[in-house]
């Protein structure tokens, strides 16, 4: 018969420690769901290690019931139910995986865009030809323009912003489809080193979740970006 006798009553609160950092902490530090089970495991053989305890009893708990209703929500995921937030799950902050980009039209052609960048899923960034600083600074609303105006009606404009920092300017747009959750951001940046250097413009196309009276978010229809 296995003893109840404690060898080593550090790993009972060790292992309690771990699993409930994983709890708090799940939501807040993106990992793939792996690096959580790990260290669940390894949370609850320290914690049995040695016999069981009524701390440890608690930690086998809640270790079993962040594993169950992750696999019940991936159940639900898969048929395609609908599940509420979870108890670690901060509703305002979607799920990465969906932030993917489907860019809706090409990128301006006039201006000679390069991509640049594209690691992330949710971003491409792309950068023009050289030219004048003048029409950098003209390029940049052109662009924003070229996208409201460029995009199917069903895409409507929720935030717009331009600034002048220096001698260059900035501008901002987030455009929702419809009334889905589908939303992008124009940003555009026109890059002027220096006097009589040649400028850029910058463009970054990045893909967003949109919705209406968001928990955590303004009230109204607001866009955001999760984490990549």
């Amino acid at each position: 018969m296995a003893s109840t006798a404690r060898d080593n009553p550090g790993g009972s609160v060790i292992g309690f420690a771990i699993v409930f950092v994983s709890f708090v902490f799940r939501s807040l530090i993106p990992a793939p769901s792996w690096v959580w089970l790990v260290a669940l495991a390894a949370g609850v053989l320290l914690a049995v290690k040695g016999g069981i305890n009524g701390l440890d009893l608690v930690t086998v708990g809640l270790a079993g019931f962040m594993i169950v209703g992750s696999l019940v929500r991936d159940d639900f995921k898969a048929i395609g139910v609908p599940t509420p937030p979870s108890v670690y799950e901060n509703p305002a902050t979607p799920d990465p995986s969906d932030l993917k980009l489907k860019e809706p039209i090409p990128v301006p052609a006039v201006y000679g865009f390069r991509l640049e960048d594209s690691h992330h899923d949710s971003a491409r960034l792309y950068r023009s030809q050289p030219m004048r600083a003048k029409t950098a600074n003209a390029a940049v609303a052109e662009v924003v323009d070229y996208y409201v105006s460029g995009l199917a009606p069903e895409w409507t404009v929720v935030d717009r912003k331009e600034d002048w920092p220096s001698e260059t300017v900035t501008a901002v747009v987030d455009l929702r489809q419809g009334d889905t959750s589908n939303g992008i951001r124009i940003d555009v940046n026109a890059l002027v080193p220096g006097e009589g250097r040649s400028a850029v413009v910058i463009l970054m196309i990045q893909a967003l979740n949109c919705g209406e009276n968001v928990p955590g978010l303004p009230p109204g229809e607001v866009c955001w970006q999760s984490p990549v």
